[in-house]
């Protein structure tokens, strides 16, 4: 009797290890090692010729916030980030030597060769994403992509060379791929684009004008049928009027340059700890699952012995209750993880008290550069419209300041 009672002992032993054994190759298939990368940057090795340099105008990014709460996306932050992230992307590709004049814009100007837009998927210090869309003023498409980097802890160490943000990767990938594709052009095509900028920043002055100098291709992209003069009197004064242009978005940027300066610190801190508490969050999360998985193979494993002797009676107590705490033990991790959550929310609050818009004065009147900045530069045109009709003598369409 006694024999019997052991081969159902071991039965019951080998159903649980058979099924201990499936679990944890479940686990260590799902593992996986975190790749870090490194990304330089490409600068120019000579200076390029002036027609050769393109404008870079930089739209303020899509913070993407969700319409219904998310436990890893705070709004406030988001905010802050499609404001610092442009500026950023700006000291970049300043840094390549490739471009002309590059400018953070709240609202694309006609004046710009390439137009950035940026949408922010994921950000929490240990992981980046962002949608990047390129056109140029011809309104082909240069780059419409996700940029993605998981980020190590070096990034964030007080001994790397500090011009170089945690996220800096994204950064570098963004600007390479803008000179590889600049690249393919010649310089001719270089500086038709200018050229072509040109006249459609005329037409939305003066469209009775220079309407007819383009036309659009089947795929809407603007072709220039005949360029003006060098000598057309109009044309030059419209350079003085994008001249005014460039000048309005040199003093925009003076103060999205101190909104950078202003968070980048309390930004850094807080993309650190964010980091450490996603590396900790995802292995309370591993770990509880860990847990959970044991915990149901015990169970199973006592449930698969079959046997009504004393003994396989007491493996299978054994077995139901060490699942139990295996699996209670899942839970509490669990629990823990969404402690986490909870202490990142305060991180987000406490980031928001000190990334507070600017609030600026600009010829008398008061502009504060938060998520209306959009409407802000608009009204900043509209009060250089009378200064372009008393210096060209045109009257300005009401397209070109809306």
């Amino acid at each position: 009797m006694k024999i019997i009672e052991i081969r159902q002992s071991l039965l019951a032993l080998k159903n649980l290890s058979i099924v201990v054994f499936f679990m944890f190759s479940v686990i260590v298939v799902e593992a996986k090692t975190i790749q870090y990368e490194k990304v330089g940057l490409d600068r120019a090795q000579i200076e390029l010729p002036p027609e050769e340099l393109l404008d870079i105008g930089i739209l303020l990014f899509d913070p993407n916030i969700p319409e219904e709460e998310d436990d890893f996306i705070f709004p406030e932050i988001r905010k802050a980030e499609a404001r610092y992230m442009p500026f950023h992307l700006k000291k970049t590709l300043q840094d390549t030597g490739f471009w002309g004049g590059v400018w953070v814009l709240p609202e694309t100007s006609e004046a710009i060769d390439l137009i950035v837009t940026g949408r922010i998927e994921v950000s929490d210090g240990l992981d980046i994403s962002i949608r990047i869309g390129v056109w140029d003023i011809t309104g082909k498409e240069w780059i419409n992509k996700v940029y993605s980097s998981t980020i190590a802890q070096s990034s964030y160490s007080k001994r790397r060379d500090l011009t170089q943000d945690p996220y800096q990767n994204v950064y570098n990938k963004i600007a390479n791929d803008l000179v590889k594709i600049k690249q393919q052009y010649e310089t001719e095509q270089l500086e038709r684009i200018s050229e072509i900028g040109d006249i459609r920043f005329a037409a939305e002055l003066i469209p009775n004008v220079y309407n007819e100098y383009l036309v659009k291709d089947k795929k809407n992209i603007y072709q220039a049928q005949r360029l003006p003069d060098d000598d057309d009197a109009i044309m030059q004064r419209v350079y003085n009027i994008q001249e005014r242009e460039f000048l309005l978005l040199d003093t925009l940027n003076e103060y999205y340059a101190q909104l950078y300066e202003n968070i980048s610190q309390p930004y850094e801190d807080w993309r650190k700890l964010s980091r450490e508490d996603m590396i900790t969050y995802q292995e309370l999360k591993k770990s509880a699952r860990t847990r959970q998985l044991l915990g149901a193979a015990a169970l199973l494993g006592a449930i698969a012995s079959d046997g009504d002797s004393r003994a396989s009676s007491t493996m299978r107590q054994m077995a139901i209750y060490g699942g139990m705490e295996a699996m209670r033990s899942g839970f509490g991790k669990a629990s823990e993880a969404k402690i986490y959550k909870e202490s990142m929310k305060e991180l987000g609050t406490a980031f928001d008290s000190q990334a507070e818009p600017l609030i600026i004065e600009l010829e008398g009147q008061t502009i504060r550069l938060t998520g209306n900045a959009q409407e802000k530069f608009l009204e900043w045109r509209k009060l250089l419209k009378q200064i372009y009709i008393d210096e060209t003598g045109f009257q300005i369409s009401d397209s070109s300041v809306q």
